[in-house]
């Protein structure tokens, strides 16, 4: 693992495959936030004080995990909110160099819209290639109605999943299986109008569904 201080509040940490592998975690331990995953979380936030003189004021901390495919995780964390997602947002792009370009585009473009309020009852997945979401798509569960969307934009796909009737752990679990295809970016009310008005739907509802269908067929 290794830290970066952003700010007195804001520390990132970068976690690669082979630290969850000797921790003995899985994506979905993190993203089920379930007693394994929390402790890990626990651990890293108490180590930022060893690794970079992190002090907690106050009990409130913001965290915000970046799924990085195929290299592991990114952990930023923060007690001083509106001032820390600011500084998180400018250093995501440092983050994603070198993952992709198409990705390192969109956030610049969409940087100014990710300081509002994120949704946590809606997550937004951006694929490579639409052969990625069909294969995200074919490994979720036939018995889950996942209410979803299609859109693309800058040639990138980006599919938008709803918790509605969905429970946390089921949501959370479909979550962290799509990272093994592409790339997590947290949604917001202006993110989504960025992506209705600069992007084209592809499919309006029932994506994951339709999108199993077509690569089973």
């Amino acid at each position: 693992m290794r830290y970066k201080k952003i700010n007195d509040a804001t520390v990132q940490c970068f976690i690669t495959e082979e630290d969850m592998l000797e921790y003995g975690l899985t994506l979905s331990d993190i993203f089920e936030r379930n007693e394994k995953g929390e402790g890990f979380l626990r651990d890293i936030i108490e180590r930022a004080h060893d690794e970079v003189g992190y002090m907690i004021n106050g009990e409130n901390i913001a965290m915000q995990i970046t799924p990085v495919q195929n290299q592991g995780l990114v952990v930023t964390f923060t007690n001083e909110s509106p001032v820390g997602f600011r500084d998180i947002l400018q250093h995501l792009k440092n983050v994603l160099q070198g993952v992709s370009a198409e990705l390192i585009r969109q956030n610049e473009s969409m940087q100014q819209l990710a300081a509002q309020e994120f949704d946590e009852n809606r997550r937004m997945f951006v694929f490579m290639t639409l052969h990625q979401a069909m294969q995200y798509a074919a490994s979720v569960p036939a018995n889950l109605s996942v209410r979803s969307h299609l859109y693309k934009a800058d040639e990138a796909y980006f599919l938008v999943v709803e918790r509605n009737r969905l429970s946390y752990k089921a949501f959370n679990k479909i979550s962290a299986q799509a990272v093994e295809f592409g790339n997590l970016i947290a949604v917001s009310e202006e993110r989504m109008q960025y992506l209705k008005e600069h992007g084209d739907c592809l499919i309006e509802d029932r994506a994951v569904s339709r999108l199993r269908r077509i690569y089973l067929a």
